[in-house]
């Protein structure tokens, strides 16, 4: 007989195992990646059998109040994602990501294709709309030239202004002349005597063809300092004041009529993060200048997918598996994080675990889960991981077990039930359900929740009528997370008994 019962009680174990159902969430691969909620500085890119992996993505340029002007030229049509600039013409093509410096793509300049590059024209908002005072600006992009020759114009604004029914030509413009680039501004300032001044600023260095390197040039109002800056290093600085010096009187500005921007004329080779600004800009501090040459920032980039729901309290997460490409000194790590409810949660409640790819996990369960990833570029910021997919294999809490034994005892006017306990371990409570119909549980009172017991009387019933008993289990979801119904007993109250 002992025997007989350790077989019963350990072939429905073997069915409490089955309840907890094996259930897989996959990301990434034929599924893509629209389950990702929160991203940063990561980007889809074509992966494995043509489908989408995740990589490192240059961080985007943040757009401020003062920014006036911004191209990025990631997408395949360039305009201002400012909004103060409309494209009236180009002849320039996308580069793609490989050659960009940063984000999606460059503006590749081709002087066979044509020579007018980009055309820009300004609205009422704009710095180059004009008809105002030169309060401070700062016009910064990256170049990469393919030749150095005398005569392409990286930037060109030409305008005129008429004051005292005289007319003046104005312009700023930023050329390369004799392997340099040279800025001109031309009619901007004037004198105290009212002459109108020719302000030069060029950069000692050569461009070099083929290589990447940032201009800034930013004027400060206040104390009339123009500094141009090549990679963040001060290549040349003046002051537009009558002592040309620090502390003297900043001249007299002011910019004439709108005229259309002027973007790679006669100019071979890419631009790319063109960005004019309404402030000075800063020199950037001494630590931050190698970090100018990263493709990747060196502190790597984010996902973490949506709250994923498993439908059960007690879902166990078992295993993470990844599908990686790790160039070399590139790496990438993982998290997960659960909990039996979805709301309040912060940046760091739940707290994440780290997981690695393919080895157990052990004591993370609940309803939900989130899985979350960083990934880190290689030492020279060129590098990126990719992640082609995600697998997370998981015990999917099943229904909770019924009762596998119970009994009816009819006396007056009660039936008492008896049952044996679930055998899942998670159960905190049973219902019982009752009626005078076969199959049907439909009595006033029914079901009823006893809790964690396992006798229980029910009372008020009909003397002399059949009354039907079934018994289902539950956990720590309660009535949303009711088992299967026992095997039905039967009994008859009876008066005396």
């Amino acid at each position: 007989m002992k025997k007989k019962l350790v077989s019963i009680y350990a072939l429905f174990l073997f069915f409490s195992m089955l309840e907890a159902e094996k259930a897989v969430v996959h990301l990434g691969g034929k599924q893509g990646w629209d389950a990702l909620f929160y991203k940063e500085n990561i980007k889809e890119v074509p992966g494995k059998y043509g489908n989408p992996a995740i990589g490192l993505h240059s961080s985007e340029r943040k757009i401020h109040k003062s920014t006036d002007l911004y191209l990025s030229f990631d997408d395949t049509v360039f305009m201002d994602e400012r909004g103060n600039y409309t494209t009236v013409d180009s002849s320039v093509l996308p580069s793609g990501a490989k050659q960009a410096k940063r984000g999606n793509g460059a503006g590749l300049f081709n002087t066979l294709n044509s020579s007018q590059g980009l055309i820009l024209r300004p609205n009422p908002k704009s710095f180059f709309y004009g008809g105002k005072p030169v309060g401070s600006f700062s016009i910064e992009f990256w170049l990469c030239p393919k030749v150095s020759e005398s005569g392409s114009v990286i930037l060109r604004w030409l305008s005129s202004i008429t004051e005292n029914r005289q007319s003046f030509y104005q312009n700023i413009t930023a050329a390369i002349f004799q392997n340099k680039l040279e800025w001109k501004l031309d009619g901007i300032w004037r004198d105290q005597s009212g002459k109108r001044l020719t302000v030069k600023t060029a950069s000692r260095a050569n461009l070099i063809p083929g290589q990447w390197s940032k201009h800034t040039l930013s004027y400060d109002e206040s104390i009339g300092l123009l500094e141009y800056r090549i990679n963040e290093r001060i290549e040349a600085l003046l002051y537009v004041t009558d002592t040309g010096r620090e502390g003297g009187e900043v001249f007299y500005s002011m910019l004439g009529e709108a005229a259309d921007l002027h973007i790679g004329e006669k100019y071979a080779g890419l631009i790319d993060e063109l960005c004019v600004t309404n402030d000075f800009s800063p020199p950037a501090k001494i630590c931050e200048i190698a970090d100018l040459f990263d493709k990747f920032d060196k502190n790597g980039g984010r996902f973490e997918s949506t709250i994923i729901d498993t439908g059960g309290e007690s879902s166990q997460i078992k295993k993470l598996g990844a599908d990686l490409t790790l160039p070399e000194q590139t790496d990438a790590a993982f998290f997960i994080r659960s909990a039996n409810n979805r709301y309040n949660w912060t940046e760091t409640y739940p707290e994440w675990r780290a997981v690695f790819p393919g080895e157990e996990i052990k004591n993370t369960s609940g309803k939900y889960f989130q899985i979350a990833a960083n990934l880190y570029p290689d030492s020279s910021g060129q590098k990126t991981p990719l992640i082609h997919s995600i697998k997370v294999e998981y015990e999917k809490d099943g229904l909770p077990l019924p009762p596998s034994k119970i009994w009816a005892e009819g006396k007056d006017g009660t039936v008492t039930l008896y049952w044996s306990p679930s055998v899942d371990f998670d159960v905190k409570g049973y219902y019982i359900y009752f009626g005078d119909c076969k199959g049907e549980y439909f009595s006033d009172g029914s079901p009823v929740d006893v809790g964690n017991a396992l006798t229980y009387t029910i009372q008020g019933l009909k003397n002399g009528r059949l009354y039907f008993f079934t018994i289902a289990a539950y956990d720590e979801s309660g009535a949303e997370h009711i088992g299967n119904f026992s095997k039905e007993v039967w009994a008859r109250p009876m008066a005396g008994r």
